[in-house]
């Protein structure tokens, strides 16, 4: 078994920072709860070497950044790199504002700050998931979907003036706190049901919508991604990250005649704390997730090289290849400056 590459590569779903608890400086006994419970207090830095090395082992050209805890860091790298990364972007410095108490939480202040920063040229999306950001949410707390659903027609406006793709988060890993809200719709729970992405790619059909991780956030359940397959099947404007998809669940969307190849776009969420476990003789035999018999992981998981090996697998073109390693992305992100050369991907004269 070989490693994938695409002529041009570009990870769709990557963080380029890490949050630091410093368990002993606290003097806590490294804890899974505690963890779920801490990171919004931990310490965000840059992890940009790490990645840099990750993505010229793998032959990785560009990276998407997705945001994290510190928006200034990706700002930086953004600016540093400007032909390695380009970045999404979810409210965070108008979160930051709502936390210090500063300004009242509003969808209107939400929209408007997300209006400014895709203005400034360093984002091409909003994402990687639907932006909320209502302090002191309870995650157990049902919320109206009537409500929402006008919330997010609000942010699917911005984007359909910016032109940008805009994230679903879906999916979530089983054995940390992410978990619990993977089951149900609750709080801003749209990401544990699919489905609903339904009304909002109707209502906007010229907004591209990705549901990131395409149903698999860790863990081996394929509930979440067969959901995802019905929504991209009914929707041309719904694209579907494949990073975390082991080699079988390719299969169903590449032949779909109503998916296809040219909806899929390679994202891992490289930068995760998703250890790779390891079933022998099961189905999957390898997949990701935390497991709360072990400690938290420390060190940086291989996601590229697990990723690009599933792919490898794949009995497909290696044109079509191309397009799930680059080409969709390119084109959904508006990259083509930043590619040495044209016709590098797929397409015929009509």
């Amino acid at each position: 078994m070989g490693i994938a590459k695409g002529r041009f590569t570009i990870d769709t779903h990557v963080h380029a920072q890490r949050a630091a608890i410093k368990w002993q400086e606290r003097g806590l006994q490294p804890d899974w709860v505690a963890l779920g419970k801490l990171r919004a207090e931990s310490t965000p830095y840059d992890n940009s070497p790490r990645l840099l090395y990750d993505m010229e082992r793998y032959n990785v050209d560009m990276c998407v950044l997705n945001p994290y805890l510190d928006p200034d860091i990706d700002v930086k790298l953004l600016k540093q790199y400007p032909d390695k990364f380009v970045g999404m972007y979810g409210g965070a410095y108008y979160s930051q504002k709502v936390r210090r108490g500063e300004v009242k939480w509003s969808i209107e202040g939400l929209c408007q700050d997300l209006d400014e920063q895709l203005s400034t040229g360093l984002y091409v999306a909003i994402g990687e998931s639907m932006p909320g950001g209502r302090p002191n949410q309870d995650q157990n707390k049902l919320v109206d979907w009537e409500q929402r659903f006008a919330d997010i027609c609000q942010i699917m406006e911005v984007a359909k003036k910016h032109k940008v793709t805009v994230g679903w988060h879906t999916g979530g890993a089983s054995g940390y706190a992410g978990g619990r809200r993977q089951l149900g719709s609750r709080a801003f729970g749209e990401g544990g049901n699919p489905l609903l992405a339904h009304d909002v790619a109707a209502a906007f059909p010229d907004v591209p919508l990705i549901l990131t991780h395409g149903g698999i956030d860790g863990w081996w359940r394929e509930r979440t991604w067969e959901l995802c397959l019905e929504v991209a099947a009914a929707h041309p404007n719904v694209y579907l990250e494949t990073g975390q998809w082991w080699t079988e669940l390719y299969e169903k969307p590449l032949r779909d005649p109503n998916i296809g190849v040219e909806r899929l776009i390679w994202g891992t969420d490289w930068g995760a704390a998703h250890p790779i476990q390891w079933w022998p003789g099961a189905y999957p035999s390898v997949y990701f997730d935390q497991n709360r018999k072990e400690g938290i992981p420390a060190h940086q998981v291989d996601i590229f090289g697990q990723s690009l090996r599933w792919l490898d697998r794949l009995d497909i073109t290696q044109d079509d290849l191309n397009l799930i390693l680059g080409g969709n992305a390119v084109r959904l992100f508006k990259l083509e400056s930043k590619v040495p050369h044209t016709r590098f991907f797929k397409q015929f004269l009509k």
